[in-house]
């Protein structure tokens, strides 16, 4: 989508004196029909378009009420129209009735007729089309008829249960005769006899249909029993589905249709996992176990093992055990309750064993610019949603998402394709630009200025500083113009930190309006990212350090976040720094 135009106040202001000029005054509707950008860029500006008119010293005139007259020869309906369409309908056989009409017929007939024709009947004489025979009533019942018709039913074998039946039918019977098995017993019919719900299921039908099930050769269990009783019913005369089966006389299935383990395939994988060095068991076969044998102990007999004796952690073997971890590539995560109770920490047990610490990789939303534009267009063209980081981390470098978004879509010119394949041939070549000698760098500068300019690729611009220091020296020394500098968020924010600054640069405002909306956006972002402080381990601990010689303990508010991230916890930061964390030796001092 194409960036609308943003007009000055005073761009606004000149326009609207403008159209008051051409047109005696202005109005809303005035200005959206001739400077549909000042209306929008008038938003911005004033609270109110009565506001923006009276700082120009234009007139608000009122718009001029819409005359009323005859409908346009393009209306939806007239007169002729709606005698023309019901002369079709009624020469192609179809009903001209109300209800038809409103139910079958095209949309609004009915409300047009009564709107241009003076209503459905004077229509119709209009267009010469006979009124259409009103229907007979429905015939109205009595207690006779109603008797009469149930016999009837009854006799042609007709279902007269009261969910079957005619529900109209139905609703006579009640008013007449109070409830729907009156009328039965005045018709002659049982209820009981008709009515779909059989009766409660007894001790003794329950026990033979569980026996006729059995002896249909199926196995008896709740998932095929359900099918011939009620489990409900079972559970409330029996207790449980096991003690109706025994009752019936039936074996108990004591193997389910999919299950796949037995005895003997227990004890198989137990000696099989044993002779692998696996002590630990699967859900599945941890489930068998507890079927076949009662428990683990028990089956680790019956195959012929030992039984597995847990003995607890000491330092140690805990040092042992992360060393030899580590060697396989184990962060040791699953040991973290006994780091925790001998060390005080999994870090700390790391430390102490000599284990360097897992460190945490920094999220999207901690990425530069020129990456989380790489990873917006990525996701962009592939369709899939913006993680939060992102989200987080283009509104701190562009200042919101469609800034972000505005510039991802600008940067597709010629200049970007041409940083676009530098950057690639760079990944390719390995830095292709590095072998460029001085010679060939000042060719590809005048090809470039013939080419006619524009934004260079990267790979110049790093090849000029690679060179000769700077761009300006490279484009001296090959006898080009100066490149102009795109102004990008980090320019920006950089120009906007100098001391004294004054936002007097044309093109430094249209950046600001460019990449963060507005000069004010832009100066909050320049201010929010100066007192953003860059952490690294020396920083750290030499922020800790100078907090022990102040005598302050632990890592404090400040360095909670940097420490964490860097050294895995706040007390492996401690140990590095040389201090002891308090926290453990409260702990140890307390088991002592």
């Amino acid at each position: 989508m194409q960036r609308q135009p943003r007009l000055s106040r005073s761009e606004v202001v000149a326009r609207l004196r403008e159209l008051a000029r051409q047109h005696g005054g202005v109005s809303l509707r005035l200005v959206a029909t001739h400077d549909a950008a000042a209306l929008r860029s008038l938003r911005m500006h004033f609270p109110s378009f009565a506001l923006a008119c009276r700082a120009a010293r234009v007139e608000l005139v009122k718009p001029l009420p819409r005359l009323l007259g005859r409908r346009s020869p393009s209306a939806a309906w007239s007169q002729d129209k709606v005698v023309g369409e019901l002369r079709r309908l009624d020469g192609a056989g179809a009903s001209t009735g109300w209800a038809d009409l409103m139910e079958r017929g095209p949309a609004g007939l009915v409300n047009a007729a009564a709107a241009h024709a003076g209503g459905l009947q004077q229509a119709r004489a209009d267009a010469g089309v006979e009124a259409p025979e009103r229907l007979a009533p429905v015939p109205r019942w009595d207690r006779a008829a109603i008797a009469r018709e149930i016999e009837h039913r009854a006799r042609l074998g007709h279902p007269l249960a009261a969910s079957r039946a005619p529900q109209r039918f139905v609703a006579a019977a009640r008013w007449h005769y109070g409830s729907w098995e009156a009328a039965l017993a005045a018709a002659g019919v049982d209820p009981d006899a008709v009515r779909l719900q059989r009766g409660r299921y007894t001790p003794d039908e329950i026990l033979e249909r569980i026996r006729g099930l059995a002896r249909a050769g199926a196995e008896v269990r709740p998932s095929t029993l359900r099918e011939v009783v009620k489990l409900d019913t079972v559970r409330k005369l029996f207790g449980s589905i096991e003690a109706a089966v025994r009752a019936a006389g039936v074996a108990d299935a004591v193997t389910h249709g999919n299950q796949k383990w037995s005895r003997e395939r227990v004890v198989e994988e137990l000696r099989a996992r044993a002779a692998r060095g696996e002590s630990t068991l699967t859900r599945g076969l941890h489930r068998a176990v507890q079927l076949y044998f009662g428990g683990a102990r028990a089956a680790r007999t019956a195959a012929g093992l030992p039984p597995l004796l847990r003995t607890a952690w000491t330092e140690d073997s805990l040092i042992k055990e992360l060393q030899r971890r580590a060697r396989r590539g184990d962060s040791g995560h699953t040991l973290w309750a006994a780091c925790k109770r001998l060390f005080g920490s999994l870090e700390a047990a790391r430390c102490a064993a000599g284990v360097p610490a897992t460190q945490r990789a920094d999220g999207m939303a901690a990425w530069d610019g020129p990456a989380l534009l790489r990873e917006l267009r990525r996701r962009r063209r592939a369709g899939q949603q913006l993680a939060r980081g992102l989200v987080d981390g283009l509104r701190r470098e562009f200042g919101s998402l469609a800034a972000a978004r505005a510039l991802a879509d600008r940067r597709r010119g010629p200049g970007a394709r041409a940083g676009a394949g530098a950057v690639r041939g760079r990944g390719r070549g390995d830095d292709a630009w590095r072998r460029w000698s001085r010679a060939q760098l000042i060719e590809r500068l005048r090809a470039w200025h013939a080419a006619g300019g524009g934004e260079p690729s990267q790979a110049l611009v790093l090849a000029c500083r690679h060179q000769l220091g700077s761009v300006v020296r490279a484009c001296a020394e090959a006898g080009v113009p100066v490149m102009a500098t795109p102004w990008t968020p980090q320019r920006v924010r950089k120009a906007l930190r100098e001391p004294g600054v004054d936002v007097v640069d044309p093109q430094l405002v249209a950046a600001c309006i460019d990449h963060y909306g507005s000069v004010t956006a832009a100066r909050a972002a320049a201010v929010r990212r100066q007192r953003r402080r860059q952490w690294s381990k020396a920083t750290v601990i030499a922020e800790l350090q100078a907090r022990s010689r102040r005598g302050l303990k632990g890592v404090g508010r400040l360095l909670r976040d940097p420490a964490t991230r860097l050294f895995g916890s706040t007390g492996a930061a401690l140990l590095a720094a040389g201090q002891a964390d308090p926290r453990r030796a409260s702990r140890v001092s307390q088991r002592r």
